[in-house]
């Protein structure tokens, strides 16, 4: 019977130690990639990293990394002026001096404070996937719009509208309203070297950009984001 505790202790001990061990060599290479980033990105700041723990074998042992994903709680994008979090997924990263990336993944947010300050619309607050802004005489109608991406610009259309509580089918408007609405939000979108829109969309955060792009030097890509 002791020697049955023995091995679980014994077990449990090595099991903890091996956990422990994880955990420290996941933050080392976390803050050395965090490190990284904030070299290349002076601006940003609430940094941080993490890599998936069955990949650390890997990560220590060879000259790139499977995969990191960085979150970027502030940054004030080269592209537009605008403060935005990021949310980076890159995969198959080399760690060479000219770090060279695979495959990344890009999500851009506006917060809900500067979408609504930039949008023209005084009352206007999100709904769901969309936002909701006052139409018609004396602001009695409601119209739900959303946002489009076409030729780097970044523009809103309107999904429904409704006056006095009853809806009338965005397809039945005619269309000079929804050109009046492209013409009083489009922004011009300057996308960073190498990247591509894969999406824009609205949530509860504010108003989302998703970039992806593949074989991106990490030098190239600081100079536009």
């Amino acid at each position: 019977m002791k020697r049955k505790k023995s091995a679980v202790i014994v077990a449990t001990t090595a099991f903890v130690l091996l956990g422990t061990a994880a955990l420290a060599a996941e933050i080392a290479v976390s803050s050395k990639i965090e490190s990284r980033v904030q070299q290349q990105l002076p601006g940003a700041s609430g940094i941080s990293a993490s890599v998936p723990l069955t990949d650390l074998l890997s990560i220590l042992n060879s000259d790139s990394i499977k995969e990191v994903k960085i979150d970027i709680a502030d940054y004030t994008l080269k592209s537009n002026g605008r403060k935005s979090s990021l949310e980076i997924s890159a995969k198959e990263i080399s760690k060479s001096a000219s770090t060279r990336i695979g495959s990344l993944d890009i999500k851009s947010t506006v917060a809900i404070s500067q979408l609504l300050a930039e949008s023209g619309f005084s009352d206007a607050e999100i709904v769901g996937n969309s936002l909701q802004i006052s139409v018609g005489a004396g602001g009695l109608g409601k119209a739900l719009i959303f946002p489009k991406y076409s030729n780097n610009q970044i523009y809103f259309q309107i999904k429904s509208v409704s006056i006095m509580g009853s809806p009338i089918p965005a397809s039945s408007l005619p269309a000079d309203i929804q050109e009046q609405i492209k013409s009083r939000t489009v922004k011009d979108l300057r996308v960073p070297a190498g990247l591509k829109v894969k999406s824009v969309s609205i949530g509860p955060k504010g108003l989302s950009v998703n970039f992806q792009g593949k074989n991106i030097t990490l030098d190239s890509l600081a100079l536009s984001l």
